[in-house]
């Protein structure tokens, strides 16, 4: 249920108490949508979907909705020009947004219930066998002015659609969610 470098950061078990302090202040990496999914529901939350990771993450510092927000979006994109960390940021070390939620940009990509159903599959188009990974990323060109300042989150698309259940990497982590009363 997961590829090969599964929680390759981890040495040992059980850290030593200055080491462990430090992994505890940052995100999970190297763990499956398999493995990210199981705990949260060993904390009985869940993953969060699509739709709700996006809702929240459209926010900006100030506002439910940051696309007016210029210095917002410029931050955003900017996070997309840069490489990935070695070492993820501490928790909580990123802008807090309007609805109070830290780290969704900046930080890095994080898995969600449904990270697959943005484009279909080979198969859904009729591709033959040996076409079935590839999708065509170009549609972010016929969006209209307005629209590309939605980039970040066609990027995030683009990405979660590239991803396997059993992937593990050094910049994708995950969140749990809880539905609220």
């Amino acid at each position: 249920m997961a590829d090969a470098a599964y929680l390759h950061h981890w040495q040992v078990d059980v850290p030593p108490p200055e080491v462990a302090t430090t992994v505890a202040q940052r995100p999970v990496t190297y763990v499956s949508w398999f493995a990210a999914r199981a705990y949260c529901r060993w904390q009985q939350k869940r993953l969060p979907s699509t739709a709700e990771w996006e809702y929240v993450a459209l926010a900006s510092e100030t506002a439910p909705d940051g696309h007016q927000d210029p210095a917002y979006q410029a931050r955003l994109l900017e996070w997309y020009t840069l490489p990935a960390p070695a070492v993820p940021p501490l928790i909580g070390s990123g802008q807090k947004n309007y609805w109070g939620i830290y780290d969704l940009h900046g930080s890095m990509w994080e898995w969600v219930t449904d990270f697959q159903t943005a484009f279909g599959t080979g198969a859904a188009r009729g591709d033959k066998e040996s076409e079935r990974d590839r999708f065509c990323g170009s549609g972010v060109f016929g969006v209209s002015e307005q629209e590309r300042v939605n980039y970040p989150a066609f990027m995030r698309y683009a990405y979660r659609s590239s991803l396997r259940g059993t992937y593990t990497v050094h910049n994708l982590g995950f969140r749990c969610a809880k539905d609220l009363p």
